[in-house]
């Protein structure tokens, strides 16, 4: 797990990349953490895809306006609430489990690469081989502070400036390889999952499945297989297992 700046090392300073003239980017000279970033931001991009196509494995394929409707909800928020939605509503308690586990371990694996895509990334001196990333609320509300000891009556808060100029540690996230290593990792399982979901949810199949001749009993066979696969992902696994535990309680 990436740990804050000052967990890391003591007096450490984080430097966004780009504020010097002639600064180059800085992964530059860390080619193995530019590529464990690319596979990052491409495995998310894979996992999006594949939730994309789950309202049509789930709904069947006669579902234009469904698709329609989905496209227009711009945030990841309200698409995921109109997946769920429309998941319970077709399908049986037992596979809405498997929908709601998958779905949990999409989320819980999002973060490193949300850190990717809207933190500020930079270096510390100290850390050559780390990707620095600060936390960009704490950088607005430092800003807000910024303007206010500017305009302050008495004139400009010289000191309180300097230091408001530096990033708070607590707020900068320290990512070495290991951690981008694990980050991949967990989306691979992720992505991995997601996309057999699309298979293992489609419409067609889960009909097929109920039929008791031969080809029926095969296509269930292929269900049961599909979910061995799923539960050998300790992150699906485990969120399968607190989902089931929560319905029974009532939760």
């Amino acid at each position: 797990m990436p740990q804050p700046l000052n967990r890391v090392i003591t007096n450490g300073e984080f430097s966004a990349i780009g504020i010097r003239p002639n600064e180059s980017g800085i992964l530059d000279d860390k080619p193995e953490l530019a590529k464990l970033v690319a596979s990052i931001f491409g495995l998310w991009a894979s996992i999006e895809h594949s939730l994309s196509l789950l309202l049509v494995s789930v709904l069947g394929a006669d579902v234009e306006p469904a698709i329609a409707m989905f496209a227009t909800l711009t945030a990841q928020r309200q698409q995921m609430g109109a997946l769920e939605a429309a998941a319970k509503a077709a399908l049986f308690p037992n596979e809405f489990d498997v929908f709601r586990a998958a779905i949990s371990m999409t989320e819980s694996v999002q973060t490193p690469r949300n850190h990717l895509a809207h933190w500020i990334w930079g270096t510390c001196e100290q850390l050559p081989d780390a990707l620095l990333l600060a936390e960009p609320k704490a950088q607005k509300d430092r800003e807000r502070e910024v303007k206010l000891a500017f305009e302050q009556p008495g004139g400009p808060d010289v000191k309180k400036i300097t230091n408001l100029s530096r990033h708070d540690p607590a707020t900068v996230l320290v990512y070495r390889r290991g951690d981008l290593e694990r980050a991949k990792r967990d989306l691979e399982d992720a992505a991995f999952i997601t996309a057999l979901l699309t298979v293992y949810l489609d419409r067609r199949i889960r009909r097929d499945a109920k039929e008791t001749d031969f080809e029926g009993q095969r296509v269930a066979g292929l269900r049961e297989g599909m979910l061995r696969l799923f539960l050998d992902k300790r992150l699906f696994s485990e969120a399968l297992d607190r989902i089931r535990a929560d319905r029974q309680s009532g939760a």
